[in-house]
Parts: structure tokens; sequence; C-alpha cells
């Protein structure tokens, strides 16, 4: 039985408040892969239709720069990351959380 795809994987979106017009960084560090090969780190906000890819910083870093669209809701909004193997299975995701005012 192959082994299940996992890691540890810590994100952080800086600033976490937005208003429409800033620009946001999300940040990804993923460390204790097993169960394949990292092909690509993924972020999104289903609920509002945006899905993104991150590129590969090196050193286990993925980043994203995304610019608060106009007509963006206002509130806490959660972006889910998680990663993808080569194999194209999905690994775990985690919630980071941004406040849009």
């Amino acid at each position: 039985m192959a082994e299940e795809f996992n890691y540890k994987l810590e994100a952080e979106l800086n600033p976490s408040t937005a208003a429409v017009g800033t620009s946001v960084t999300l940040t990804a560090r993923i460390s204790d892969v097993t169960g394949g090969e990292i092909n690509s780190v993924q972020a999104s906000i289903p609920e509002y239709g945006w899905w993104g890819s991150l590129r590969n910083a090196g050193e286990n870093t993925w980043r994203a720069s995304e610019t608060v669209p106009y007509g963006a809701p206002f509130g806490q909004v959660n972006v889910r990351v998680y990663a993808v193997s080569k194999e194209g299975k999905r690994g775990p995701q985690t919630t980071v959380p941004i406040t849009l005012s």
C-alpha cells in the first residue's frame, strides 16, 4: 500500500488586514514531506471563486502576491492552502484568515 502524501504546512498572510487595492503576500513553508514529492502549492477562496498557485521561493518556501480586488467582501475570509504531489495527490490543507476592511 502506498504511503499517504503528507507534510507539515505553515502559512501566513502579510498584511493580515487589507483593503481594496492592497497587495497581500501569502507565504507557505512546507517540511517533513512523506509519501511523494511536491509538484505545486495552491491557495483558494472557493466561496468567492478565487484560486491561485504559489511560486517556489526555495528553501521549502512558496509565495504568491495578489491585490485585493474591487468588490471583495468586508470581514474575515479564510484562504485555504495545500500542496499537490507529482502524482496528483492533494495533501492536507490549512486555512489562513484575512480581514478585509
